[in-house]
């Protein structure tokens, strides 16, 4: 918890430098992936450890690019199968602010990057006797990845981000929804 409030305070502090905001350039991105959520010890179900499926994630955002650093606004989406629970499907449903810091190379198409982010998550729980039930928690993402230039303003973005999130709770069940995700996306300057 004391992570998301320091990576908050940090983003809001930079956000309000007049100076970026007078040089950065608006952009528009899309990514799409594979999403690996970790086991999760339920409490009153026996103590069952339920296992997810690899499931997908999708992201969109609009954000500020001024020099090596980068901000925005992230909307996602995520879904996961649950191993061994038949019909159970865990949803998440996520807005985050991220910053990056990119890490350009002297004359190359690729630029590494670093990313964290803070925002709510909304999980829900679908089958399984939880009847649509959803809870909203804070969040928070780190990850790193590279864009590729591919034309002026469109790069191409592979990253990993590990997203964490307070334990969700379904009908007094708490549920770690705490995922990896792999990511392939297009970043276009606007």
């Amino acid at each position: 918890m004391n992570m998301i409030k320091g990576v908050l305070a940090g983003m809001f502090t930079l956000l309000s430098a007049a100076s970026f905001a007078q040089a950065a350039t608006p952009y528009a991105s899309a990514s799409a992936g594979v999403a690996i959520m970790g086991n999760s010890q339920t409490e009153t179900l026996s103590g069952t450890a339920m296992r997810y499926d690899p499931g997908y994630a999708l992201t969109g955002a609009l954000g500020l690019e001024s020099g090596k650093i980068r901000f925005e606004g992230e909307a996602g989406y995520q879904k996961n199968g649950v191993k061994n629970i038949d019909n159970l499907n865990v949803s998440i449903l996520t807005f985050m602010v991220n910053g990056y810091v990119d890490l350009k190379l002297p004359m190359s198409p690729v630029t590494p990057f670093l990313t964290a982010g803070a925002g709510v998550a909304s999980a829900k729980a679908d089958g399984f006797g939880f009847d649509d039930d959803s809870s909203t928690v804070l969040a928070g993402q780190v990850g790193a990845g590279a864009g590729f230039s591919v034309a002026p303003f469109v790069k191409i973005d592979l990253k990993y981000r590990y997203f964490m999130a307070s334990d969700a709770e379904f009908d007094h069940e708490k549920l770690s929804i705490d995922s990896h995700n792999v990511m392939l996306g297009l970043r276009v300057g606007l």
